[in-house]
């Protein structure tokens, strides 16, 4: 008996013209067809397929669908206006959203930050945060990642504790940037760490490094304070860290400006008397919280100098006794107006404070012993901004330290004395009666102290200077031995015929065989071509660096690329300590959601501020490059930003109702 054949649905029916807009197979069954304009099914034959076409059922259900017309949308022309009106104010509410929110474009066209016919476009506080940390952060960190390139590197660490007394340890780091022809120090990162071990230090030095794309076997130096973590010579940073790099002569440098601020306040606390700094802190104190006391004194100010407006006493910080220095200049210009005003505070107002104030202003020993540290605060205060500062030539400032020192120490030795400051016992030389200064002299004759008080007076002021001294010698060995280091490469130095030879630092910092005689030939042969930029140090070297032969090669890259390494090495950890600063301007009390969870929104943050500052630009003068204004709403840029719901984004959320109200 021959079977009886049975139909199947056919995927080949759904491509044909009448049935293709209609046509769907039954799930789960073979032998039926589904019309989904009919909402039924029927036997899966091509005769009757056919016959439910013809059908007024069917008829009547695919009437709509022949009335609708296809539309032609106009090609919309597509350009960057609105990406780069987000990103204006993306910028704006980045670097001064610590102090004003503003939540409208047309707030910034009254400051031509964007073209005013953009001004309609509002930007949701969400998403200029998303601007912020997965379009404009990545930007700045890639420009640090191209400009580095694959050259040697230093970092500034140092670790501290935000409004959330969370440990953060904060990167800075400091290179040659071929393309701005200058030494840039800047911001590379915050890191929660979990306590202040050498450990935890260096694995967030590490974590950061990789997950920026920065090779740590490039690293030639570290900055950092003149704490036991990070100096220890077995179990500290700097030694984990040459483990870490394989550089056995990693480069440590102390910082000077934490150097020079120890040694001030040892000295002082161990020679001068405690009433000085006491007189100089509630000297501002007196005035920090009342502007009726402010104002009583302007006016005695004013009386007693013909009109002069006084000066303000600043704050002096508990934790860097050079700070001092603007304080005792002050007082000391204002001593008889403040002796006044004391006298007068302690009789009509009957306090006790104005009492002990009057009495110590009334105590020539106070004010001499200003007159005597005065000068040496400015001398140190002069040493310090210079290295605080990033605009100075690195070259110069071995000279600049070894010139405070020997300034120091010439105070109280005697004229007579050869001796090394530096090196040799300078207490054997010590003059029996140094002069203390032009003001302190005369002062100390027209007050007319009884000659036992008086030589009190001197031996103590001597005994600051001599420690101070000791301090200095035991404190700045390391920082000597770089610096003279890094002045070999000074204009001046270089281009001498007869020099040091540049074979034992080049040994140092591990350079191979072939490539120290590449140094010392083109350090010989530097001098035999005549330079034009002889004033600066980096202008210099980038003159170096641009110089061609008739090859048009440069015969001097070894040395241009070594010499570069050397002067780019950090001198001070002020880099850090302003990140820092800036890091308390973004998460204040207002603003303490950006817990450690939310931490990428406090460095994207600091990556825009930093990155604006590196480029010498504001907001509203900077230009988004187009390929990264193209990511603003592309899939990218949503993948980056989109995490799991978890309570840092809620804690996230409120903080963004904090800065964008």
């Amino acid at each position: 008996m021959v079977p009886k054949y049975s139909q199947h649905y056919r995927a080949d029916w759904e491509k044909m013209a009448d049935f293709k807009e209609w046509l769907q197979p039954v799930e789960n069954d073979t032998s039926k067809a589904y019309c989904k304009y009919c909402k039924c099914e029927m036997i899966a034959k091509l005769s009757v397929l056919r016959l439910h076409i013809s059908s007024a059922k069917h008829r009547k259900a695919i009437e709509p669908m022949k009335s609708q017309k296809k539309i032609n949308f106009p090609k919309v022309k597509k350009d960057l206006n609105t990406q780069k009106a987000e990103s204006s104010l993306a910028l704006f509410v980045c670097e001064h959203c610590a102090i004003m929110a503003v939540d409208h474009l047309s707030e910034l066209c009254k400051y031509r930050f964007v073209d005013s016919k953009y001004s309609d476009i509002k930007l949701h506080r969400t998403k200029c945060t998303n601007i912020i940390k997965n379009v404009l952060a990545p930007h700045f960190i890639q420009e640090i990642v191209t400009d580095l390139g694959d050259q040697e590197y230093s970092l500034l660490i140092d670790e501290s504790t935000d409004i959330l007394v969370l440990k953060m340890l904060g990167v800075s780091i400091r290179y040659f940037s071929r393309s701005l022809k200058k030494i840039i120090s800047t911001f590379l990162g915050l890191v929660e760490i979990e306590d202040g071990t050498a450990v935890s230090i260096v694995n967030g030095i590490k974590g950061l490094l990789a997950e920026i794309k920065i090779n740590l076997k490039k690293l030639i130096g570290i900055g950092t304070d003149n704490a036991s973590v990070m100096t220890g010579t077995n179990s500290g940073v700097h030694a984990l860290l040459k483990n870490a790099t394989g550089n056995d002569n990693l480069v440590l440098v102390r910082c000077v400006c934490h150097s020079l601020q120890l040694a001030m306040s040892h000295a002082s606390a161990e020679t001068l008397p405690r009433n000085v700094e006491f007189l100089i802190r509630e000297t501002y104190n007196w005035f920090s919280h009342s502007s009726n006391r402010r104002l009583f004194y302007k006016n005695m100010f004013q009386t007693i100098n013909g009109g002069s407006v006084p000066l303000t006493i600043p704050q002096m910080c508990n934790t860097r006794w050079i700070s001092i220095e603007p304080a005792v200049c002050r007082i000391l210009d204002q001593w008889i107006e403040l002796k006044t005003l004391f006298e007068i505070a302690r009789r009509d107002e009957h306090c006790y404070t104005a009492e002990i104030l009057y009495n110590m202003y009334n105590d020539p020993q106070n004010h001499l012993y200003l007159l005597y540290i005065r000068p040496i605060l400015q001398e140190v205060q002069v040493v310090n901004k210079l290295f605080e500062s990033n605009d100075v030539d690195p070259t110069r400032l071995y000279n600049d330290l070894i010139g405070l020192v020997e300034s120091i120490g010439r105070r109280i030795l005697n004229p007579t004395a050869r001796v090394d400051i530096l090196t040799e016992d300078i207490e054997s030389y010590l003059d029996p009666k140094p002069y203390m200064g032009y003001a302190f002299e005369t002062k100390l004759l027209e007050y007319n102290l009884q000659p036992n008080a008086a030589n009190y007076l001197r031996q103590r002021c001597n005994n600051f200077t001599l420690k101070l001294m000791t301090e200095l010698r035991s404190r700045l060995p390391v920082n000597f031995k770089i610096l003279q280091k890094i002045s070999m490469f000074s204009v001046q130095e270089t281009l001498k015929v007869v020099k040091p030879s540049i074979v034992e630092i080049a040994q140092e910092f591990r350079v191979n065989a072939p490539m120290i005689e590449k140094l010392v030939s083109q350090w010989r042969n530097i001098v035999h071509i005549k330079w034009e930029s002889l004033t600066s140090t980096v202008k210099f070297w980038n003159e170096v660096m641009q110089y061609k032969d008739a090859a048009d090669n440069n015969p001097f890259a070894e040395l241009c690329e070594f010499a570069m390494s050397l002067i780019s090495l950090p001198h001070s950890n002020a880099d850090v300590e302003r990140v820092f600063s800036q890091m308390s301007l973004v998460k204040t009390k207002l603003r303490n959601r950006l817990a450690v969870r939310t931490l990428n929104t406090l460095n994207a943050i600091l990556y825009v501020r930093f990155g604006l500052k590196r480029a010498g630009k504001c907001c509203y003068s900077y230009t988004v490059p187009d390929n990264v204004l193209r990511s603003i709403g592309t899939k990218e840029y949503y993948d980056s930003g989109s995490q799991p719901s978890t309570s840092a984004d809620v804690d996230e959320d409120e903080d963004l109702n904090i800065l964008f109200p």
